[in-house]
């Protein structure tokens, strides 16, 4: 396990995996929002920059916080806390923005760069952590909206320092065994699939 600090710009490198299931692992990012730890394929992360001020624009939904100028590039930002339909907060000390790639539908066949950057605004940022598949599980236990923008739930094994004594509770409403942590992985492309003036915008 190894631990971005998000104190400067961090370029991620793609994923890789091995063996004959070319789907056995993933390697995620993983980062809190208020008490619940979160996760997202670091393909798809670009960089990690410190809370920058950001440009609000006219006429967006409420999650939109604005704009920010990302290496020249013009980059929209979202509240990821209020786009899961979560209480907002303001920003603190260690919250960070991701600058992600919009994965590609399956009829795309351009790459990273050629696709739409989004800036997520998050609480802080944690580790890089390899998830292997079948620790997956789906998002069943969530009801309603709560699984809109959830890809699935994983299990990550704490190592001996990190378990708690007593057990411990960790993610919305479920409870761990006490050698393991819930990450709640999310759906990227439906996080960044929205409606704005009467289309949708992805």
């Amino acid at each position: 396990m190894s631990q971005l600090s998000g104190n400067t710009s961090t370029r991620a490198t793609s994923p890789t995996r091995t063996g004959p299931d070319a789907r056995s692992y993933t390697d995620v990012l993983t980062f809190h929002i208020g008490t619940e730890e979160y996760g997202l394929s670091i393909e798809y992360i670009r960089e990690i920059t410190k809370f920058k001020p950001i440009t609000e624009v006219p006429r967006v939904p409420s999650f939109v916080s604005g704009i920010i100028l990302v290496r020249g590039q013009v980059v929209p930002v979202l509240d990821l806390r209020l786009r899961l339909r979560l209480p907002g907060a303001g920003a603190g000390s260690r919250s960070r923005i991701l600058v992600v790639s919009r994965p590609a539908l399956e009829s795309e066949a351009s790459s990273e760069d050629e696709r739409e950057p989004f800036g997520l605004i998050i609480d802080r940022v944690n580790h890089v952590v390899r998830i292997n598949d079948a620790d997956v599980e789906p998002p069943t236990v969530l009801a309603g909206h709560e699984s809109d923008f959830v890809a699935g739930i994983s299990r990550i094994r704490l190592a001996g320092e990190e378990v708690p004594k007593p057990a411990m509770r960790y993610g919305p409403g479920l409870a761990a065994a006490e050698q393991y942590r819930i990450v709640i992985l999310l759906d990227l492309l439906r996080v960044l699939t929205f409606e704005h003036g009467g289309s949708m915008r992805f």
